[in-house]
């Protein structure tokens, strides 16, 4: 027989009931698509309908009521062929028809890279750590002009808790502006652009002035994913700070040639042609005559 979860399932299965156990939540898998979202006389196609009773959903959490809260897709290899895009993209516009948030994961979202933090478990805090929020501010002990954002949630300083606030790439930015403040690199903080594509993933460039002149990029994504707990975007950019940072250890050793103006600007222009843009920062290098006075 075979087994009814393969390693990865496994892992994202383990890491979603060690969340869901904190909070009372539930974790459920392999749950049928029509038993998620309420498919009876919703007057959706009969493709639709006929594909929400033979599909199911890789994870579903609910709350401590057993109400839905989200679905969790696990994408391996297999779901970058043409029929499972097409069979993906057939269950993305069932869940957003009938409002039910959902995640698309692989391998990267299990690593606990991100300041001990895997992704899927940050996902899945900052849910409920949302949820609480709100809950706070409709009983009046959070002003209501006051938007809810996780980088901005401090630890009470309790031994063993996680490393708060909630801004995974925290860490790396002070390390790279203590890097310009030593004349080692050229600019305080990267720069990025983010931009969506025809079917909704992020796509982001990433960049980093090292001298004048010399500049250091890296590009990276993110599936599409319906998560109002998190806004993608810009935790995608915090995210491309990573391999940025893994870029310019290895430019500092001079294992790594770094980039011309041009060749980083042809880059900027494909996305800003290809892309529709979601977000962007930007930091200016430091000149010559500033590092001379700094």
């Amino acid at each position: 027989m075979r087994k009814f979860f393969n390693n990865y399932e496994r892992v994202t299965y383990e890491k979603l009931k060690a969340v869901a156990d904190n909070v009372g939540a539930h974790v459920f898998s392999k749950v049928r698509l029509a038993d998620v979202i309420p498919v009876n006389n919703s007057g959706i196609s009969s493709e639709q309908f006929t594909f929400a009773l033979k599909s199911h959903v890789d994870f579903l959490v609910t709350n401590t009521e057993h109400e839905p809260q989200f679905c969790v897709e696990f994408d391996g290899p297999t779901h970058r062929n043409k029929e499972q895009i097409r069979r993906d993209e057939i269950k993305n516009k069932l869940l957003e028809h009938f409002d039910m948030p959902y995640l698309r994961i692989n391998g990267r979202y299990l690593e606990n890279r991100y300041r001990g933090l895997d992704l899927l478990t940050y996902f899945v805090d900052v849910w409920f750590l949302s949820i609480a929020f709100n809950e706070a501010q409709a009983a009046g002990h959070i002003s209501f002009d006051e938007i809810f954002d996780p980088a901005s949630i401090l630890s009470n300083g309790t031994p063993g808790s996680r490393a708060w606030p909630y801004w995974l790439s925290w860490d790396l930015q002070v390390k790279i502006q203590k890097l310009y403040e030593s004349n080692k690199v050229a600019q305080m903080s990267p720069n990025h652009w983010i931009g969506s594509d025809a079917r909704e993933n992020l796509r982001c460039i990433s960049s980093l002035w090292v001298t004048e002149k010399g500049c250091l990029f890296v590009e990276t994504g993110m599936r599409k994913h319906r998560f109002p707990a998190v806004y993608c975007s810009e935790l995608l950019s915090q995210l491309a700070i990573y391999d940025l940072y893994d870029t310019l250890v290895l430019a500092l050793k001079g294992e790594k040639q770094l980039k011309t103006f041009s060749e980083l600007d042809a880059r900027f222009k494909f996305y800003e042609t290809n892309y529709q843009m979601r977000s962007e920062a930007y930091c200016g290098p430091r000149k010559t005559e500033d590092k001379q006075n700094a």
